[in-house]
């Protein structure tokens, strides 16, 4: 019964969604210039190449720093590390500061201690002016139920943070934050965001820096220092931080399963500090945030809650990265930390899923997401993004199309409220497309981005699923098969929810979708059902909705230059930050009905 009201329940959001869409107007204009007409695909570099800006290296050489390197160590006396600053919180004004003392402590049933009555302080410094912050110390404890693993059970370092209330918009703050023994040290400094209000500065323009799986390879650190040369005032994250869970438990060092090794969490900290500790990150869980191996660890469809020790996934992540909004009662909450919205400089609203959890209808973040949406009101907030870990538009072998379950349910909601770019990851690869709904370029459809190229250990991505396979000498979407030998287009009649899928899917939620021909180069799609006309799996080229795919390293930067144009742009590691390899304006306009004022309620109780 609950299954079923689950598919009605879509069903019911799908027909409200597509009623609104019939009636809108469709001639918003949302790339300026040729970049309508934009369809690159970056190629292999020849051996002797010395310009990268449209070619990419089919070398990997991607390793994290080993333990023990300078650029990843901290000192555990009970100095602060690992700075790093959360927001802004929905109110605009409100900031989390983020770090950590001591090391942690590795053996067999480590004693948690007792934090509760410990305290700590941030300082901050702006205009001649003083003030203080208390905050709060936590600590987490991996204790692994594998009794192979039971060794190397791990006691977090100190953990404290402190929520910076009420500062000034457009401020520049120099902070100190305290030592174990309660001394303020350190030297760091960051910008408030602008916020709107009558005889203030126009908040624009606003820089967003954009990343994604980012870890802590030599990679990592070359798109850090190129995303702070190029100054954001804040930066959105779109999951896979550490990549601590391809390390064995018993030493950072060696890169197999086995449980995951928290010590690559510390040193993921210490190598992103400079960036983290000056500009506010926006961050949302990935897979690899997920955790469970050697724990207790359930995610279904019906879980709504996780706590130590009987079911604690995401335990890491929750502890370092509370969410916007987060307040001592809820630092260190898994529950309260799996997904968040708040408002960038007054005049935009992120939204942020956690795909690897229940998102259907009826879900609690269904519910809160649905909420979210209602509460946007495009005069006040006129840019709308959500951002979410895995990359539902792309082209590249890995993980493609594993994401239709859960777009089968969203996509008409961020059509019908207007979410102007969506911001993705998983993909160790980059690629833009243009407007695009259900496959085919729509003007009034959000723009979807995938920056899952940050530099992590487990390389890029390089092949596209209509790349020719120099084995079969057919394209590799061909190829494509489930671990039992199915192909897709057989899946699509015996078990249409049988195609790999991120999260908990509910059942009759279909993991395979099939399109008529969009490929640039023309010709039919790829892997067809036995239709008129024919509908692929794939394209045997490009397809139209694509814009840019290029599997390099690097990061993005998003320009709000006013209530309705952007400039956004992606930086290639390999070329550096002085010339952008992807650089389009987007202009929105009001003939778009679905992104011009308050949006219209769908049912909250979906």
């Amino acid at each position: 019964m609950q299954l079923r009201s689950i598919a009605i329940l879509a069903l019911l959001a799908l027909v409200q969604a597509q009623a609104y869409r019939l009636t809108e107007d469709r001639s918003l204009i949302a790339e300026i210039g040729n970049a309508t007409n934009l369809h690159i695909t970056a190629k292999p570099c020849s051996s002797n190449a010395t310009e990268f800006k449209s070619c990419f290296l089919t070398s990997m050489n991607s390793k994290d720093y080993p333990w023990g390197s300078p650029e990843i160590t901290y000192s555990a006396a009970g100095d602060p590390w690992g700075v790093h600053l959360t927001g802004p919180y929905p109110d605009g004004r409100t900031y989390l500061v983020s770090w950590f003392t001591g090391g942690p402590t590795i053996k067999r049933n480590p004693t948690q201690p007792n934090t509760s009555t410990l305290v700590t302080y941030a300082s901050l410094q702006a205009g001649g002016k003083n003030r203080t912050f208390t905050g709060k110390i936590i600590t987490y404890l991996r204790l692994y139920s594998d009794t192979a693993l039971l060794n190397y059970s791990y006691l977090s370092p100190y953990i404290h943070h402190a929520v910076l209330a009420n500062l000034t918009p457009s401020t520049t703050y120099k902070y100190q934050v305290s030592a174990r023994n309660g001394k303020l040290v350190g030297s760091y400094s960051f910008t408030t965001l602008p916020l709107p209000a009558d005889g203030a500065p126009s908040p624009y323009p606003l820089r967003i820096g954009i990343m994604g799986d980012v870890g802590q390879t030599r990679n990592s650190s070359v798109t850090r220092d190129h995303m702070l040369s190029n100054n954001p005032q804040v930066v959105i994250h779109v999951g896979d931080n550490s990549y601590a869970d391809n390390y064995h438990a018993s030493n950072p060092d060696l890169y197999k399963s086995g449980g995951t090794n928290q010590q690559r969490w510390d040193s993921f900290s210490v190598l992103w500090e400079p960036l983290f500790s000056k500009a506010p990150v926006l961050n949302i869980p990935g897979n690899h945030e997920v955790e469970s191996e050697g724990i207790q660890s359930s995610i279904s469809l019906t879980t709504t809650s996780w706590s130590f020790p009987t079911n604690f996934p995401f335990q890491s992540y929750a502890a370092r990265f509370p969410v916007p909004g987060s307040t001592a009662a809820t630092f260190g909450s898994i529950t309260a930390n799996m997904y968040h919205s708040t408002v960038l400089g007054g005049v935009a609203t992120l939204i942020s899923f956690n795909n690897y959890i229940a998102f259907h209808p009826g879900s609690p973040q269904y519910k809160w997401a649905i909420q979210e949406f209602q509460k946007v009101d495009r005069t006040k907030t006129p840019w709308l993004f959500v951002q979410y870990h895995t990359s539902s538009y792309h082209t590249y072998t890995n993980h493609y199309k594993s994401m239709e379950c859960f777009m089968s349910i969203w996509e008409d909601i961020f059509y019908r409220y207007g979410v102007d770019l969506v911001f993705n990851g998983h993909v160790h690869a980059y690629e833009r497309t243009h407007p695009v709904y259900k496959y085919r370029r729509d003007n009034c459809a959000p723009i979807y981005v995938t920056v899952g190229d940050g530099g992590n250990i487990e390389g890029l991505y390089r092949n596209f699923v209509d790349d020719i396979s120099s084995t079969t000498k057919a394209t590799y979407c061909e190829g494509f098969t489930t671990s039992g030998g199915q192909s897709p287009a057989t899946l699509y009649y015996t078990n249409p929810g049988g195609w790999s899928s991120a999260g908990p899917r509910p059942a009759n939620c279909s993991t395979v979708s099939f399109q008529p021909a969009s490929g640039v180069a023309g010709g039919a799609p790829v892997m067809c059902l036995n239709t008129n006309p024919l509908r692929g799996f794939c394209q045997s080229s490009q397809p139209n909705w694509s814009a840019l795919r290029d599997p390099s390293f690097g990061h993005a930067i998003l320009d709000l230059l006013s209530s309705t144009k952007a400039r956004f742009r992606w930086f290639k590691n390999l070329v550096g930050t002085k010339v952008a390899v992807d650089d389009v304006v987007l202009e929105r306009q009001a003939s778009c009905q679905n992104r011009r004022h308050r949006s219209r309620h769908l049912s909250s109780s979906s």
